[in-house]
């Protein structure tokens, strides 16, 4: 019941309901390929793939990605994306990792300047 209730809020607030939000190693034809939330220096990219549905008006939405340096997150960088009106839309974005990217991150949807999700993840 508390999951129906969250749906059609977020959905009335929002204008769109979130299907899937995950973090991987890869995305082919608009599929998340490896789904993880650790990473190696080692990988290429660490992509953030989220699925829309029941998209009511255009929107922008952004991929905030965050490092966590001395207890505290710093912005490393902030993607925005439309999604667009219909049943279903998913789209991605990423970050290319580099040797000194070793710790805890975080990537977060943002609309409106409120935080929609949020997935912490790993780079070893």
């Amino acid at each position: 019941m508390k999951k129906i209730i969250l749906l059609l809020i977020t959905v009335y607030l929002f204008g769109y309901e979130i299907k899937e939000f995950v973090t991987c190693k890869n995305v082919k034809n608009l599929t998340p390929i490896n789904i993880t939330t650790t990473f190696s220096t080692k990988d290429k990219r660490v992509y953030a793939f989220a699925y829309f549905k029941n998209i009511k008006i255009i929107k922008n939405i952004d991929f905030i990605w965050e490092k966590k340096v001395d207890n505290d997150w710093k912005l490393y960088a902030d993607i925005k994306l439309p999604i667009y009106p219909g049943i279903r839309w998913r789209t991605y974005s990423y970050i290319t990792i580099r040797p000194f990217f070793k710790g805890e991150w975080r990537v977060s949807i943002f609309d409106t300047n409120k935080t929609i999700k949020t997935i912490n993840f790993l780079i070893k």
